[in-house]
């Protein structure tokens, strides 16, 4: 996945009228150029794996000549300099995204002129208003198309029992959401759906896996955890053999995320072993695991891997209404939750579920802060958000390992919450808010913020 970074285009556009608010040539000009360079420099710098194709845009004929040979960029960003010349209008209504970052003085009136009323026919654009355009907070705001372009380059593997190959093939008629969740998101995002059928996989990749390098693997996991709590030690070495499979899997498939339907394979008898500590490894070999083959959390992951620069995970959502707390529940998390910089965090290894589920890992989560949890309802074209603020880890082994509590407005939550997205949120450490209302008005979707009360 990394590779396909060096092939990002981003047309690039300065208006830059020589006359018009801040003034004319020849002052104009040397003006423009100072700031084109400061501009050019620290995107450089900033983005070096992005292609950005540098227009100056004087006049309706250099509108024309940009479309023309941009229409193959992800999307535009556009500085605009001087005004008022009307000379952004065409390029926001390619409908391509776009990130508007007007000069305060000469970029003033275009953007008032225009901004509002492209959000009123849904064009999918995102704007700054700033006396220094060459500002880093303005400029990080093209990771946004960065991002976009990672996800429209991404492949998914998805293991499923032979019956669900089948039927997420087709879009079978009387179950419109499960059968065309994958097209729905291959359709919002670009991403690529591969189906595997779990029998196939078994026998091409999980039973050839020998023993003693699973065993290996196993040692190593546990000799590293904090504690062992699975007396089951088969059930371990059962996992790393089931990682190693899925290893070389996406390495054959050539795909960058991978999501294994585990409860339904392991509960009809096609799998054996459960994929928790798997994927606890697939991130140190960045690849991006996905719980249950859950379609609308695996883009959220890959998105938001690329727009906070931290793994995101999948969690099932409890509340207690009397303490006005969320739970955040799985068998999984990441170790590194904060990035890579900020290392690792202990884990332990132990059943869950009252001892049903086996060789599920608990992770000492960081208990302050804030956390972002993301949805979609992909055939609403809803992008579904909240905040919650971290107090506590919970350690018990009834229902799942990892128990994450934070405060948030849970009667908002409840009165809220939308049946077709489902129960599941991806988790991301950090306020992301922000950054995700953004990226989902470039993707054209709306946002429900399902924390804030409606009246």
């Amino acid at each position: 996945m990394e590779k396909s970074l060096s092939k990002i285009k981003i047309g690039t556009a300065f208006i830059v009228p020589p006359l018009g608010a801040i003034g004319g040539p020849p002052a104009s000009e040397k003006w423009f150029s100072e700031i084109k360079e400061r501009v050019m420099r620290k995107l450089k710098e900033m983005y070096p794996e992005i292609e950005f194709s540098i227009h100056d845009i004087r006049d309706s004929e250099d509108v024309k000549k940009f479309l023309e040979n941009e229409a193959g960029s992800i999307g535009y960003v556009v500085f605009i300099l001087n005004c008022i010349t009307g000379l952004v209008r065409p390029i926001l209504y390619s409908y391509k995204p776009v990130i508007m970052i007007a000069e305060s003085y000469g970029g003033s009136g275009d953007f008032l002129l225009e901004y509002s009323e492209a959000k009123t026919y849904d064009i999918p654009v995102i704007g700054e208003v700033t006396r220094d355009v060459s500002n880093e907070e303005v400029l990080k705001k093209i990771n946004l198309l960065r991002t976009i372009h990672c996800l429209k380059n991404s492949r998914i593997l998805f293991i499923v029992s032979p019956s669900e190959k089948y039927l997420l093939k087709l879009e079978y008629p009387l179950s419109i959401d499960l059968y065309s969740s994958l097209k729905s998101v291959e359709a919002i995002t670009g991403v690529t759906p591969i189906i595997l059928d779990a029998k196939e996989f078994v026998k091409k990749y999980y039973e050839p896996v020998s023993g003693s390098e699973a065993k290996t693997i196993a040692d190593k996991w546990i000799r590293e955890a904090e504690k062992n709590l699975e007396t089951d030690i088969d059930e371990i070495v059962k996992s790393a053999k089931l990682y190693l499979a899925m290893r070389k899997a996406v390495k054959e498939y050539g795909v960058n995320t991978i999501a294994v339907n585990c409860i339904v394979l392991r509960n009809i008898g096609i799998l054996d072993a459960w994929p928790c500590l798997g994927y606890m490894e697939l991130w140190s070999d960045n690849i991006i695991p996905v719980c249950e083959a859950d379609p609308y959390s695996a883009v959220l992951i890959i998105a938001g891997k690329y727009l906070t620069g931290r793994p995101g995970f999948v969690v099932d959502v409890a509340i207690d209404s009397l303490r006005n707390e969320v739970i955040y529940y799985h068998c999984y998390a990441p170790l590194e939750p904060l990035g890579k910089e900020k290392g690792k965090y202990p884990y332990i290894i132990m059943p869950a579920h009252l001892g049903l589920k086996k060789a599920s890992i608990h992770v000492k989560l960081p208990v302050d802060g804030t956390v972002t949890a993301v949805g979609l309802v992909p055939e609403d074209r809803i992008l579904i958000m909240h905040t919650a603020e971290i107090t506590s880890i919970e350690f018990s082994n009834y229902a799942c390992s990892v128990k994450l509590i934070g405060k948030t407005n849970v009667k908002a939550l409840a009165e809220n919450w939308l049946r077709r997205s489902g129960w599941h949120r991806v988790i991301f450490y950090g306020d992301w808010r922000e950054e995700f209302r953004e990226l989902a008005i470039l993707l054209k979707l709306r946002v429900l913020e399902e924390d804030k009360m409606v009246f």
